[in-house]
């Protein structure tokens, strides 16, 4: 009875202020605990028909507050038709959580909500020393350290622009542990050789996947509206297996006023196994130490065994789960050509244990050319993709993954992206993310100073995919109908627009400028590489020789497995 009591307590400080109005009774703007405020308010809300409201101010929340879900302060489970306002309210987070969990909901939308840590989950300051197996950090004071810290990654920046470095470091796991050596002075001690010089300044992600902001999984009609998030020790927005997700005015930013140099320490927004529709307008994605989109129809599981002649056991290569429903239509590959060679529609499927083992049953008999280690794509978690006018820089890798099924990405703006602009991909490397995509079109948006830093790849625009030891398609159908058109791509170190494994490429209309400036690779020598690829067509692009980078080799490089009669041009300038 006695822990009844303040939960009592909390649900009578929830103000019901109409029919289905639920108020948080908090006072903001005081510093102190306010967890219990909020989830007393999630708890009076109904379940149909609610609309919870956070007054303006700032509150504190801490982790490990919730007694019902050790990692998430705030969870939405089964609600119907909600609303959560939070009036421009700021939300400081104190610790390792993630923040709003909503599950099993229908229709929700939530609006006008700042978030950001009390502490931000990095640290920025200079090097001073680098001995073999360690190196000093002075700490900038705004990042309060005292020895011990973890550091999942960290990287190199010039402390000129304040920008990744120039094929910088990129490092991740390479960290043994922490000391305080001064007064804000941290000695970094690492499992190897140090390669970061004096001078530079180090960027230390204390977490890397330490939380996420809002995360939604098996919803359905989800809105989030004029969002900002600061700071994150994790990804900004993610859904799994939900159906239709709109973000409008969603800004994952670096705070004004702070030294700080990451916003989400992962990607700022992650799509995995969704269906309907992913729209993205008219966002900001700023300062994340990876992706600023993802969007995947899920994850590639790997036939271990054959049970039967309609049941196999099928595991992800890092063991995560990927479950399918009954009623999924799934598509068969060999990894060594990732091309489709037949489907399958799921009767059942459930997991076997910890290790991630999946056991899937099909309606109909499993194809004859079916082997173990062929991989399994889920098609009815391909969402479509909308992307229109949002804004991508400063980030650590790439500005945006498409691995799904009738995309658009148009009128964007991708600036400083250590990384790729836009890649459609899929691979079978390490993720295993799928999956081979169909109709994607990636029009008038502009790129400046794209792939330059960690981790760099082939080109800013790219349609590939990656097999074992990253090689290369052998042949085209990976991808099927890519359009590049109309894009401006204005500085990088590889090339402007890559392809390989492509059956219906069209390359037309594109502005290429001050790209092979540095490669990595020999296909960054073109401003336009294809390979392994058909019904190519490059048609009425630029790409002035005098305005390239200083390996710039030919505007249009064509490697192996692109067949006579499969790449035509036309109305090309500086070709």
């Amino acid at each position: 009875m006695r822990r009844l009591l303040p939960l009592v307590v909390c649900l009578l400080a929830a103000r019901v202020a109409a029919a289905g109005e639920v108020v948080v009774k908090a006072a903001p703007n005081d510093g102190r605990d306010h967890t219990r405020e909020f989830l007393a308010a999630i708890a009076a809300c109904p379940k149909k028909h609610a609309r919870l409201v956070i007054p303006p101010g700032k509150y504190d929340l801490f982790a490990g507050k919730n007694p019902a879900d050790a990692n998430t302060l705030m969870v939405f489970d089964g609600f119907e038709d909600l609303s959560v306002d939070g009036q421009g309210a700021e939300l400081i987070f104190h610790g390792q959580t993630s923040c709003l969990g909503f599950r099993n909901c229908r229709a929700v939308t939530l609006r006008n909500l700042v978030i950001d840590w009390a502490r931000p989950p990095h640290s920025v300051g200079t090097v001073t020393a680098a001995g073999d197996k360690s190196f000093d950090v002075q700490v900038a004071p705004e990042f309060p350290v005292a020895g011990g810290e973890p550091i999942g990654a960290y990287m190199d920046f010039d402390p000129a622009t304040r920008l990744p470095a120039r094929h910088g470091l990129d490092e991740y796991g390479t960290v043994e542990s922490t000391e305080l050596i001064g007064p804000q002075r941290l000695r970094v001690h690492l499992k190897g050789q140090a390669r970061i010089k004096p001078g530079v300044l180090a960027v230390l992600r204390h977490q890397v996947y330490g939380g996420t902001a809002v995360a939604m999984n098996r919803c359905k009609d989800a809105r989030v509206e004029n969002l900002t998030m600061y700071s994150v020790p994790g990804m900004g927005v993610v859904a799994g297996v939900t159906e239709n997700v709109t973000l409008d005015r969603v800004r994952v930013m670096l705070r004004p006023g702070t030294g700080r140099l990451v916003s989400a320490t992962a990607d700022a927004t992650h799509f995995g196994g969704c269906k309907g529709t992913v729209e993205l307008r008219d966002c900001l994605f700023e300062g994340m130490g990876d992706d600023a989109v993802n969007v995947k129809s899920g994850l590639y599981l790997t036939v271990r065994e054959k049970l039967d002649a309609r049941t196999v056991i099928a595991q992800h290569n890092l063991k995560m789960t990927d479950l399918p429903d009954p009623g999924d239509a799934v598509e068969f590959s060999h990894v060594d050509t990732l091309l489709p060679y037949a489907t399958g529609v799921v009767k059942s499927a459930r997991l076997l244990g910890a290790d991630g083992l999946h056991r899937v049953e099909f309606a109909a008999p499993l194809p004859g050319e079916l082997k173990p280690g062929d991989v399994v794509g889920n098609v009815s978690r391909a969402p479509r993709v909308r992307v229109a006018r949002c804004v991508v820089r400063n980030n650590r890798a790439r500005g945006m993954l498409i691995q799904t099924r009738d995309a658009l990405v148009e009128n964007c703006r991708f600036e400083n992206c250590t990384s790729g602009g836009v890649w459609v991909m899929t691979e079978v490397v390490y993720f295993f993310e799928s999956i081979g995509t169909r109709d994607v079109v990636v029009r008038n948006n502009t790129f400046i100073n794209c792939n330059y830093g960690g981790p760099l790849g082939e080109g800013v625009l790219m349609a590939t995919a990656y097999l074992k030891d990253f090689q290369y398609p052998p042949r085209s159908g990976v991808h099927r109908r890519v359009l590049f058109e109309g894009n401006t791509i204005r500085g990088a170190d590889n090339a402007g627009i890559f392809a390989a494994g492509v059956d219906g490429l069209t390359v037309k209309g594109n502005t290429i400028e001050d790209v092979c400036r540095m490669p990595t690779r020999d296909e960054g020598r073109d401003a336009i590489a294809v390979r392994s690829s058909t019904n190519v067509r490059i048609e009425g692009n630029t790409v002035e020789p005098g305005k390239q980078g200083a390996a710039f080799r030919s505007a249009l490089g064509v490697g192996p497995g692109v067949p006579a009669g499969g790449l035509s041009q036309a109305g090309n300038k500086g070709f």
